[in-house]
Order: C-alpha cells, then sequence, then structure tokens
C-alpha cells in the first residue's frame, strides 16, 4: 500500500489514487485484526491448511473464507500453493501466537484505539482528549486493560531491543540499570541478556510491575532484577548518582515540556558521571509521516502526550550539562538520543554516521549545521 511506505515518492503526483488509498486505509487493518483474532496464521503453521480445513478448524463459512484468504493473500501475509494455504515469512515469525516475535497482541491494542480516533473532530473542537475512562470502571476491569497494554508493549519492545543492543555491542555495560515507566520490562530484558554483568531496577506503578514479574517469568534474571513501584511524575524513591544505564523508552511521548523537564532533571540526577541516558521514541525527525499520526493519537488518547523534535529534547539535555549523540534512527519507526555527562561515556557506542558521532557540547544550540550559544 503506497501510503504505508512513509512517503517514499510524491503524492502530488498520485492524483486521488492516493486520498482513495488514505481513504480506504481501515479496510487492510480490519483485515489484519480479524485474521489475527480469528488465528489463522497460528492454525497455518507449520505446515499449511486448505480452506476445507481451515473452515472446520475455526468453524467458518467456506465461500467467504475463500475470499477472505484470497485478500490475505493479496496483503503478503499468506500465499497458496495448490489448495494449500501458508503463512509467509512475516507472517510466520510476527503472528503465530506463542513464539518469540508474535506481535499479535500489539497489533490488537490498534484495533482497542480505533474508538478514539472516531472523536478526532470533537476533540479538535475541545481542544483535547474527549474520550475518558468510564468512572464506574470495576477494578477488575482496569487491571484488564493494564494488562492488555502492557502485553501489546511488550511485543513492541521485544522487537525494538533488537534494533537498540547494536549501538551497545562494543560497550562492556556493567552495574546498575533504571529503567523508567519500564511497563513489561523487556528493554532492560534485552539488556540483561546480552550484558551479563548488569543488574535492573524497574520503576513503575505497582500492578503494572505485578504484571512485569510474570511476564518476565521465563527469562530467568529473578536475582537481576529489582522492582521499584513509584509514580515517574513524582520523586524517585532510588539512589541519585547510582545508574549505570538510564532508560526512557516510550516515554518522552506520553508527557508534557514541563513534565519531561522534571523527568529528565531526575535522570541526569541519578545517572552516574560514566553512566549513559538512553532515550528511544518517536521523533518528527525519524519517518515524520508516521510521527505526525502518532502525535495526533497522543492528542486523542492522553491528557498531554505529544511527539518533539529531537533537537528540543538534545537542548534539554544539554541544559541539564549533559553531552549526546545526535539523533540515531533506527529500521523502524522510532529513534534514540544517547546522552551522557561526559564525552569519554559516549565514546564506545557504536554510531553508523560521522553527524552521529559528532557529541553534543553542554551550551550549544545546533541549527542546521552551526552552533548558537544558548543563554544561560
Amino acid at each position: 500500500m503506497r501510503f504505508l511506505s512513509y512517503l517514499q515518492h510524491d503524492p502530488q503526483e498520485e492524483g486521488s489514487q492516493y486520498l482513495e488509498d488514505l481513504a480506504t486505509g481501515y479496510w487492510y487493518s480490519e483485515a489484519l485484526f480479524t485474521a489475527v483474532e480469528l488465528g489463522i496464521f497460528t492454525l497455518l503453521e507449520p505446515g499449511g491448511k486448505t480452506a476445507e480445513e481451515i473452515s472446520r478448524g475455526l468453524d467458518l463459512q467456506q465461500e467467504g473464507l475463500e475470499r477472505f484468504l484470497q485478500a490475505l493473500c493479496a496483503l503478503g501475509l499468506i500465499s497458496r500453493y495448490g489448495e494449500t494455504y501458508f503463512n509467509t515469512k512475516i507472517s510466520s515469525v510476527f503472528l503465530v501466537k506463542h513464539t518469540e516475535g508474535y506481535q499479535g497482541d500489539s497489533i490488537l491494542w490498534r484495533k482497542h484505539l480505533f474508538p478514539g480516533w472516531r472523536s478526532l473532530g470533537s476533540c479538535l473542537r475541545n481542544g483535547g482528549r474527549k474520550n475518558f475512562a468510564k468512572p464506574d470502571e470495576e477494578p477488575e476491569q482496569i487491571v484488564r486493560r493494564m494488562r492488555q497494554y502492557s502485553r501489546a508493549m511488550g511485543c513492541v519492545a521485544k522487537t525494538k531491543v533488537k534494533e537498540i543492543l547494536p549501538f551497545f555491542a562494543d560497550a562492556d555495560l556493567s552495574g546498575e540499570i533504571l529503567d523508567v515507566g519500564s511497563g513489561s520490562g523487556w528493554v532492560s530484558a534485552g539488556f540483561l541478556d546480552h550484558f551479563p554483568k548488569l543488574r535492573a531496577t524497574l520503576m513503575d506503578l505497582p500492578q503494572v510491575l505485578d504484571y512485569a514479574r510474570e511476564l518476565l517469568g521465563e527469562k530467568g534474571h529473578h536475582d537481576r532484577i529489582h522492582f521499584c513501584p513509584a509514580n515517574i511524575l513524582e520523586p524517585w524513591p532510588v539512589k541519585e548518582g547510582h545508574f549505570d544505564l538510564i532508560i526512557l523508552s516510550n516515554i518522552v511521548h506520553a508527557y508534557s515540556e514541563k513534565e519531561i523537564s522534571d523527568l529528565l532533571d531526575r535522570a541526569a540526577a541519578c545517572l552516574k558521571q560514566g553512566g549513559l541516558l538512553l532515550i528511544h521514541d518517536f521523533f518528527f525527525d525519524h519517518c515524520p509521516e508516521k510521527a505526525a499520526v502518532f502525535d495526533l493519537n497522543m492528542f486523542i488518547n492522553t491528557y498531554n502526550g505529544k511527539v518533539y523534535w529531537a533537537g528540543w529534547i538534545r537542548e534539554q539535555l544539554a541544559l541539564r550539562k549533559l553531552y549526546t549523540t545526535e539523533l540515531l534512527p533506527l529500521g523502524s519507526d522510532t529513534a534514540l538520543v544517547i546522552a551522557g555527562k561526559s564525552q569519554e561515556s559516549l565514546a564506545n557506542l557504536c554510531l553508523d554516521t560521522e553527524a552521529a558521532a559528532t557529541p553534543r557540547i553542554p551550551g550549544l544550540r545546533w541549527r542546521g549545521r552551526g552552533l548558537m550559544c544558548l543563554k544561560r
């Protein structure tokens, strides 16, 4: 689908077809949601099934099913050889339940967001979020929704940390991680897998950490993970100057400038002299079309969340006397900024480009290729 390729073409040359593709985007997502909900990809693994076998296995009428399977073939999610349907590579890796790469929970969380998007016009008239959780929501429903969200974000974190770790391939990381707003804890778990001398403190709300314990149980890092229940918008109950790596993964976009300023103050205070602060998030500088619609998602579904330019984040870090890398794009839709209290702390990072390898100097603002002194 052309408009999902981050506009690596000029939409002004597409004519009305580009608008048609935008208008029917939900057709594609609903086909994916339904296939995941039905468990079609799990059923097809590993040897494939005929339409008749799928019909019997999922209790579906065969005529409509065959039309649905044809659409999934056209989308590249399954393939057909003779009368048998098979998973394609992407579906086999990411859409089969109980496999390491499974993304089904993340995909279905996007379906959960759809009603909020239907209120976009109301949000624009209201000046912000319109739909809120029901005030009489039962505690069990809150816990169920929180767990659904943690599973979804855990799916994302498992794939993202694989993109993040190569930047640290030459670093001999040891000591203490502080994972701020850790959610499922899968980002820290990825670091623990690769760096046996690291230990991690996961800091999040108590209910979130209770579920993280369950999700991380299979990893076998029990003696290397400490759970720290806290509201990250309040003073952190951890030691200052104690941590070798502080992680803010998909945290910045959830908060306002003032809230982020407070978070960065606390992160800088908790960082060791030779430590690293890792910020992983959406930025307008990277995949700008996705970042822009994700920013709208924050406008619709959060109180203060928004997407920021990397330059603003780096300026905030510089004000806290931290040196930073340039924006480090991942292969997917998010990117990194890594900071430290000295240039030496950034020296062992694997940075792909000459620009990314140039540390930011506190007190200077980048404007294009030039520098401007910040006012004290």
